[in-house]
């Protein structure tokens, strides 16, 4: 049998909460209140190795258990109540009955269960770089987190990005240098020999500084040698095969730079940071009567 207000459970000290149905008019009359704990609670999630320091405001709902059984933390009675919660019951709703025999000292013990429930289990997982140190934000998914690696590492390799095109630029001018003397030292050199030698060299400083630009963009396309579409003349077989090695070892070397660029920039783990009972502070609890479907 369904009692009404007078008959319903009360527990001294212990506010009281409704949850409005959530299509009031239709739902109201094959409804009963079935009784629940709800808490409202800051959680602070707090680890000096990352950084972090981070507050949420959480609501647990449980169902009230009838006489001596344990209440049930792990099974919500309701996902989110607060869009629904009233301060007044729906006069149309009556209370569904049971053996209710909670009192104001179960709700503490209610609560340091749930509190004990969330130090064992609750944690936030964050996204870390053990190369570099870093570590996201709790709301930060993996792609936002990744261009900041991809930054760090670029950063790490761009020393030795440096150095390799220094050195490459360094053997094109020795080559520069080196080729008027092996053509023909009895002959002078022909202006259309001159002009050809200035060309092709130029063209193999254009398509290295095209390698070096960036390491991405070296490695996305431009890290292999293109093909040479300059005709060389037959004495400058000697300058072609410089210059197409100088252009394999720098893209060669280069790869093997984005290689490990990839590798750091790719690196990472996850970082778990729970709770300490001091970090979960009970804004609220309360004795909350939630509307269910009654049996015909």
């Amino acid at each position: 049998m369904i009692g009404y207000a007078p008959q319903k459970l009360h527990i001294d000290g212990v506010s009281e909460l409704w949850l409005r149905p959530p299509q009031p008019e239709a739902d109201a009359a094959g409804a009963a209140y079935r009784p629940a704990m709800l808490i409202e609670c800051g959680v602070n999630f707090r680890s000096l190795r990352a950084g972090l320091n981070h507050s949420e405001e959480r609501t647990y709902t449980a169902w009230l258990p009838e006489g001596d059984l344990a209440i049930d933390w792990d099974s919500a009675a309701v996902e989110d109540p607060r869009p629904r919660m009233s301060a007044q019951p729906d006069p149309a709703i009556a209370y569904a009955p049971g053996n209710y025999v909670t009192t104001a000292s179960d709700f503490e013990q209610y609560e340091a269960e749930l509190i004990n429930m969330l130090v064992r289990t609750e944690r936030i997982k964050i996204f870390f770089n053990p190369v570099f140190g870093l570590f996201s934000s709790p709301n930060d998914r993996l792609e936002d987190f990744l261009p900041g690696i991809a930054e760090a590492a670029l950063g790490r390799v761009e020393p030795e990005l440096r150095q390799l095109r220094n050195r490459f630029e360094l053997q094109l001018e020795q080559i520069r240098e080196a080729h008027p003397q092996r053509t023909s030292p009895q002959k002078n050199l022909s202006f259309e020999s001159i002009i050809s030698h200035k060309l092709h060299l130029f063209e193999s400083e254009h398509r290295l500084a095209a390698m070096f630009s960036t390491l991405a963009g070296a490695v996305f396309g431009t890290t292999e040698p293109r093909a040479h579409t300059e005709v060389y003349e037959p004495d400058e077989a000697e300058l072609r095969e410089d210059l197409f090695h100088v252009e394999q070892e720098a893209s060669s070397a280069l790869r093997t730079l984005y290689g490990e660029y990839l590798t750091l920039a790719n690196e990472y783990d996850t970082f778990e940071i729970g709770l300490q009972p001091d970090n979960i502070q009970v804004i609220r609890r309360a004795l909350l009567w939630v509307p269910v479907e009654t049996e015909n």
